[in-house]
């Protein structure tokens, strides 16, 4: 999906959800692939929308979150996506992995409102996953956020990503291979 897509789509949901009257606002903050397509420019494609539902533990098995699950598969039918065109998974990760920094209100489709994180976050998640996809984003935010050398990537990775979840992904090998300085 391109960017107009995502915004299609999640406006879908958000008047889909509305429409079954949810009242409250849905927030969700915009990582991964979906950020990098609208807010970066990199990419013209992205195979899902990966996001995180922000404040898990006030709605964890609630009856919105199950609402809110069975509307994004009857936007998927509806539309002939993928059931996981919007990916909740990295939640977890995201939870545990350091605390949220400032967010931004991107943009509201009905009763969804969509956060955006600072550059930095995404690059120090990004850094921190070192996927072979992820490799053209990595360069692309170092060369915007002017991180040239290991020890701005440390900062930048202590400042949103704990310690120990550094050490536990191995986080000075794969700054050592990725900045020579």
């Amino acid at each position: 999906m391109d960017a107009k897509d995502i915004e299609r789509y999640l406006s879908l949901l958000g008047e889909e959800l509305q429409a079954i009257v949810v009242q409250e606002p849905i927030q969700l903050l915009l990582v991964g692939g979906g950020y990098m397509l609208t807010q970066i420019g990199n990419r013209g494609l992205t195979g899902d929308i990966d996001v995180f539902w922000m404040r898990p533990e006030m709605y964890a098995g609630s009856e919105l979150y199950r609402v809110f699950e069975a509307t994004v598969g009857f936007v998927a039918f509806d539309e002939h996506l993928e059931d996981n065109w919007l990916s909740i998974g990295v939640g977890d990760f995201i939870s545990v992995a350091g605390p949220l920094p400032k967010l931004k209100l991107w943009k509201k489709f009905a009763v969804i409102e969509v956060y955006l994180p600072p550059k930095g976050f995404i690059l120090a998640h990004k850094l921190l996953a070192d996927r072979e996809k992820d490799q053209g984003d990595i360069a692309v935010l170092c060369a915007q956020l002017h991180i040239t050398t290991r020890k701005k990537a440390q900062k930048l990775l202590d400042k949103y990503i704990r310690r120990d979840i550094q050490e536990d992904y191995h986080m000075s090998r794969k700054l050592q291979g990725l900045f020579a300085k």
